[in-house]
């Protein structure tokens, strides 16, 4: 039967789809998000979150987001781990439970509490609960979580927890609430480690009886881990096996491209592979290890790639080598080349080059050969990852002699979602460029022209991506780019190898002006990356330097004019402003911000062209700034008579504190609400303009 495209969706996709979609507010989402969130739960349903997914569902659903009450109970609903739930996601979820507009609604918490419960016997740590007992403890007075906490502190509560003061504070509130029966059930507990302290009647009443919430959730649960654990031991998720060589056993029919370890050689003093039990017995016995006769099953079991990294030798590597040239000469002579068994070895040594970062060489020569009549479309994901791996060399050559290929290939169809696959191989390609040098700097004289070549390449692909389409899904990939050359361009090991190229006037325009708060504050704190990596470059410390970079003053005026630019749309209220030093106006001619300003004023709303980009009338950061002035008018309470009607401005500032509402003068209001911003996780804007504004460099808050 064949399956849907739904079901052949990764996790990964859909997780990343819904990343996205949560991001929007549902009144502008193009679609439904209830499809994205039921295809994400029918495929953890069917086969369980890895430990990765499993984090970013709860990311999702513990981060300020935009979803609806009902999708999140969805996804909680069917939070199932495959495997052991890791310290680090245990203390997410206890990190959002309590108080406060960023955390998630009380509904939601105690979803997130019950699951807790019934994921309590598969948690790689069960201590880790312990170590937060105080946390969940002083969450008691919230009523709305109170049962389901009393719930997961009955289960982790131990002698060394039983304190006097949480005795008396139990016995408090449980006064208080009536003897409450989840209450009661807890303070038993308590009574059954020191009976003879917790006294009187706080007891006698009815106690909740803690039982598992949902048996028919813990079965599902049991089946997905027993299938989990299955796979892990038998071979199939390869790259997850530890310490014992993978054997296929006998219920595997299937025949695999790369043969498994098998050792025929093994002398009476030595050891094979077959016989490694665990990480003790490896070590132990690594110095007797017989090789297997097949060295390539090294692509696909991980005991033996351990055992050839700790004992490599020249002679081993180009054994692999040779039996994979053997194995693509066959398929290519053979008349029928089965693709199906082309593209399994490629998701082989896939999974294997994710774990040395180095291509084989074969596979490299048979990826350069078949380019050529690659459709794009086949293998796609498989092969554009590998060709990532392609080593550093001269950009000109790799392009003309595969990349070329590559992109006529990929961009036939001329479809979105292709050039977005090739940005984000290129992205790729960069990064494992710079761990290359960072590993060996050796090659940093290939690497100055190389890196700086692919960057202006991918210059031009990310401004023709911008200019078809302005879709959050397309401009997030774009700046996902440039953030890996922000981070690249700030290492003080790479600032003498990899030369700043400044993105294109046009491209930071048009991220500047989408409607889109979060492409604006990654756009402002990739730029005042790209400042700090300007000021590691040609400051003090760099110019003793023999290596160091050298730009023309014009080059550096010109990255200076985007930051003024940017400064004078946001803080300074003078958007398209010409006459400041360096300003370019955002490209904008004189002309026609001359008549799009004269249409503002003609509104009648006391408006200004130069103002609408400002904290206060931005499209994408008006509500943020009522928002703030609304909470310290709230704070302010009775002590206020009126409220500003927004937005805010210099002399509605004054003006309302005549009319006896909030005391707050212009200065005070623009830096607290660049504080409110970083509260609020959009934090790229006020890292711009604490790093370019000199007046606002003190006040960053730590």
């Amino acid at each position: 039967m064949a399956t849907s495209p739904e079901h052949d969706e990764s996790i990964s996709e859909l997780l990343t789809d819904l990343e996205n979609a949560a991001k929007v507010p549902a009144k502008v989402r193009a679609s439904k998000i209830s499809s994205r969130v039921d295809k994400v739960c029918s495929k953890a349903y069917e086969e369980g979150f890895s430990s990765a997914s499993l984090g970013r569902v709860i990311d999702i659903i513990t981060i300020p987001n935009e979803l609806d009450q009902a999708s999140i109970n969805s996804l909680i609903r069917n939070l199932y781990p495959a495997g052991k739930v890791s310290d680090s996601i245990v203390t997410k979820v206890v990190a959002s439970l309590g108080h406060g507009r960023a955390k998630p609604s009380y509904n939601a918490q105690a979803a997130l509490l019950k699951w807790l419960v019934m994921v309590y016997d598969v948690l790689e740590n069960p201590k880790v609960l312990s170590q937060l007992y105080g946390i969940l403890f002083n969450l008691l007075d919230t009523i709305a979580i109170r049962s389901h906490l009393c719930h997961v502190l009955s289960l982790i509560t131990r002698r060394k927890h039983v304190r006097p003061y949480r005795i008396q504070i139990l016995m408090e509130l449980t006064r208080q609430a009536g003897n409450e029966p989840p209450l009661v059930g807890l303070m038993r507990v308590f009574k059954d480690y020191y009976p003879d302290v917790i006294v009187g009647d706080v007891t006698s009443g009815r106690a909740s009886v803690f039982t598992h919430p949902n048996h028919e959730w813990r079965q599902r649960l049991g089946e997905i881990q027993t299938v989990h654990f299955q796979k892990t031991q038998d071979g199939l998720p390869l790259e997850q096996r530890t310490f014992r060589a993978n054997r296929r056993g006998t219920r595997q029919t299937k025949s695999s491209v790369v043969p498994e370890v098998h050792t025929s050689r093994a002398q009476e003093s030595s050891v094979t592979l077959e016989e490694i039990e665990d990480v003790h017995d490896f070590v132990q016995r690594l110095e007797k290890i017989e090789p297997p006769n097949q060295l390539v099953a090294v692509i696909q079991d991980s005991l033996l790639q351990k055992f050839l990294q700790l004992r490599s030798s020249e002679v081993y590597a180009r054994r692999v080598d040779s039996w994979l040239m053997a194995f693509f000469e066959d398929q290519l002579e053979a008349a029928d080349t089965s693709e199906i068994k082309i593209l399994e070895m490629l998701v082989s040594i896939q999974a294997y080059t994710h774990y040395t970062k180095k291509l084989p060489p074969t596979c490299s020569a048979y990826l350069n050969s078949m380019i050529t009549s690659w459709n794009g479309v086949v293998g796609r994901q498989i092969i554009l990852d590998l060709l990532s791996y392609t080593p550093l060399g001269p950009f000109q050559d790799l392009y003309y002699s595969i990349f070329q290929a590559m992109e006529e290939a990929l961009l036939d169809d001329e479809a979105e979602q292709s050039k977005l696959d090739l940005l984000t191989f290129y992205n790729k390609l960069l990064n494992n460029w710079a761990v290359a040098v960072l590993i060996d700097p050796q090659l940093s004289p290939t690497a100055k022209e190389s890196i700086s070549a692919l960057i202006k390449h991918v210059d031009t692909l990310a401004l023709s991506i911008v200019q078809s389409s302005q879709s959050i899904t397309t401009l997030s990939t774009v700046l996902t780019f440039y953030e890996s050359i922000a981070f690249i361009i700030t290492q003080p090991s790479l600032n003498e190898t990899v030369r700043i190229i400044i993105p294109p006037t046009e491209l930071i325009y048009t991220l500047h002006f989408t409607p889109s708060l979060t492409i604006l504050s990654r756009l402002c704190g990739i730029l005042a990356l790209y400042k700090r990596a300007f000021e590691m470059a040609i400051g003090p410390k760099a110019s003793v330097s023999k290596g160091a970079q050298s730009y023309p003053k014009d080059y550096i005026n010109r990255f200076n004019g985007f930051l003024m630019d940017i400064c004078n749309c946001i803080w300074r209220s003078r958007a398209f402003n010409t006459a400041d030093m360096n300003a370019l106006g955002c490209d904008l001619h004189p002309d026609i911000a001359q008549v799009l300003d004269t249409y503002v004023r003609s509104l009648g709303k006391n408006l200004t062209l130069m103002s609408l980009f400002s904290l206060s009338f931005s499209p994408v950061l008006c509500l943020l700034s009522i928002s703030y002035v609304r909470d310290l008018e709230d704070a302010a309470g009775e002590e206020i008579e009126v409220r500003h009607a927004g937005p805010v401005t210099m002399q509605s500032l004054k003006l309302l504190e005549k009319d006896g509402g909030l005391k707050y003068n212009w200065a005070d209001y623009r830096l607290g609400f660049l504080h409110y911003l970083d509260k609020k996780g959009v934090m790229g804007v006020g890292e711009l303009m604490y790093n370019t504004m000199k007046q606002l460099m003190p006040a960053k808050k730590p």
